[in-house]
């Protein structure tokens, strides 16, 4: 008898044990992370497999009485919530078959979702979230099994508090680094507009400028010359906006058209509304008002935020001030030009390329640029259009320095404010090209390919508008170029029409994007890359990872080009399938 005794306290002892072990374990986990989603789904895991649950719920306080679902398992969509309005939490354990649902309304939601027993998530005396969770058919806990689940919750209160307050921090920083790349991006573009010597490269880079970071559909500009205000730049459907100059002397700050309310500023409101006009700002030089930027709506169709004004209007206002230094100073900024061009164009050429790239179902993706000393206009982007479908693309401008640099920041935004129309790729290619005649100097050109890749169906349609042809590299190592399309962009505006190409990928197939930067690189012996060895390399490297190959790609290229100055940029875009839905 004392033996069945001794290893009963044996048994408890090891239980205690093994659950104080578990809890901190837990504990560790969950405090070692400040990913919210993942101290959500530990925690709930912790929950269900402890009560061998098959449904499992936690929501979050999102604003006063007002509950978020921040994960569910087990439970259908179209039956789970997002949004929950509860008041009167008991901060209790909560078994809702038992429970008077006349007092606590709000568990009947719980319960048609099969969520049997809730458990308040309270930190610091204050209950931050409820967990759900289905063990059985059971009705009420061991006092050791509430001990642990109060254990565990307070544990991940506790932590969820701390990964909120790290949240909460980020979006705080998010919001300076914001602001701080507003002011370095005004910074940049001041450096830009005080190396412009003519007055009308200057309006048309700030016409640039505006389009690269807001993005409008229609504008007009107004200056003042010769006391007299005259506007200087527009892109309207209907140009009866003259009568507008009058009135630009009185306005002193920037300010929506719908926000015009004056007996005076309601005159000019009907005519800014019929015209399309959603936004002035007032050009300013030393508290004087000069001039006049009138913005249409925005391409993604948001409103203009206080922000955007506050923006525009110091953009305008560099503006006035380098339009003022090209007045006064021109002999002295002809000198500063020079040695400012390379510097800003490599700040552009920066901000063109994408910093992440997404991550796209069943495919790896790698990219890399690499600029020469001299920069040039080469430029990749992947945009996700949807869950399934991502445009990929790559150009090249002719030339080198800022008349690149901007040209290519041109292309980008018309990229960025065409692809969400849902056009064809060769109908918005074609809008491309005219876009890019319009806003170009004769002589300067395009070369680029892009095309949308469809995750579900495997297809990829592209148009190439005269760029080095992308390898596609099957599993046999076959090879395809995708050279279907038409002409370079930018040299004709009308008449011109793009042909459409589509390949299915398959499993392990190894789509390769590049510049010449690649093929025509040059070794010390003054011979080139050449494109025969660049497929020779690819279809070598065919079985191995995106990243590996696009390695695999720049080491050869600088080895090959060892000793010699890099005389053009470096790009490369490697898209590999990881499974194929088609066989």
């Amino acid at each position: 008898m004392a033996a069945v005794k001794e290893k009963s306290k044996n048994q408890i002892k090891t239980e205690n044990a093994f659950e104080l072990t578990s809890l901190f374990e837990f504990s560790s986990v969950v405090n070692a992370s400040l990913d919210l989603k993942f101290i959500f789904n530990h925690f709930l895991l912790t929950m269900m497999g402890k009560f061998l649950s098959l449904k499992g719920i936690v929501i979050l306080e999102n604003r006063s009485n007002i509950f978020k679902t921040e994960i569910a398992k087990g439970i259908q969509n179209d039956s789970s919530k997002t949004e929950w309005k509860i008041s009167k939490i008991p901060k209790r354990i909560i078994f809702i078959d038992k429970e008077d649902k006349r007092r606590y309304h709000w568990i009947k939601d719980f319960h048609t979702i099969g969520i049997t027993m809730l458990i308040p998530l309270i930190a610091r005396d204050r209950i931050v979230g409820i967990a759900g969770i289905t063990p059985g058919n059971r009705t009420k806990l061991t006092d050791k099994e509430t001990l642990y689940i109060k254990s565990i919750a307070n544990i991940a209160a506790v932590a969820i508090e701390k990964g909120l307050f790290i949240q909460e921090l980020s979006v705080v920083n998010r919001q300076l680094d914001r602001k701080i790349q507003e002011l370095n991006t005004l910074f940049e573009v001041g450096k830009e507009f005080n190396s412009v010597l003519e007055k009308n490269r200057l309006i048309k880079l700030l016409i640039f400028s505006v389009m690269g970071q807001i993005g409008v559909n229609r504008y007009f500009l107004c200056l003042e010359e010769d006391d007299t205000m005259n506007v200087v730049a527009e892109k309207l459907d209907r140009k009866n906006h003259a009568d507008v100059c009058e009135y630009i002397p009185s306005l002193t700050k920037p300010m929506l058209v719908s926000a015009m309310t004056g007996k005076t500023e309601s005159k000019w409101r009907g005519l800014l509304e019929d015209i399309g006009i959603e936004a002035v700002i007032p050009l300013q030089l030393q508290q004087q008002t000069k001039g006049l930027l009138a913005l249409g709506e925005k391409l993604n169709k948001d409103i203009y935020t206080q922000k955007d004004l506050e923006f525009l209007s110091s953009l305008g206002n560099l503006a006035m001030i380098s339009l003022d230094n090209v007045r006064l100073f021109n002999d002295a900024i002809e000198k500063q030009k020079m040695e400012d061009e390379l510097i800003i164009a490599r700040e552009i050429q920066k901000g063109l390329l994408p910093a992440i790239l997404p991550t796209i179902p069943s495919f790896e993706i790698a990219a890399v640029n690499i600029s020469s000393k001299q920069v040039g206009g080469d430029y990749y982007d992947v945009i996700k259009l949807s869950s399934k479908h991502f445009v990929i693309a790559i150009g090249d401008v002719s030339g080198k320095g800022t008349p690149a640099s901007l040209l290519m920041a041109s292309l980008q935004a018309t990229i960025r404010a065409l692809v969400p129309l849902g056009l064809s790729l060769s109908e918005l290619t074609k809008r491309v090209n005219d876009l890019i005649y319009e806003n170009t100097s004769n002589g300067r050109f395009i070369t680029f390919f892009w095309g949308i890749l469809d995750t579900e169906s495997m297809i990829f349609k592209y148009v190439n508008a005269g760029h080095n042809p992308p390898m596609l590299v099957h599993v046999d190592g076959s090879l395809e170029l995708l050279d279907k399309g038409g002409m370079i962009l930018g040299i004709i505006n009308s008449g011109i029409s793009y042909a459409e190409g589509e390949v299915t990928l398959k499993k392990d197939d190894l789509l390769v994007l590049y510049t010449d930067g690649v093929n025509e690189s040059m070794s010390s012996e003054n011979i080139e890359f050449g494109d025969e060895r660049l497929c020779s390399l690819v279809t070598q490297h065919r079985t191995d990872d995106a990243k590996t190959v696009l390695n695999n790609l720049v080491e050869s290229v600088k080895l090959h080009s060892i000793n010699a100055a890099q005389s053009d940029d470096i790009t490369i875009v490697v898209l590999k399938t990881k499974s194929a839905k088609l066989a």
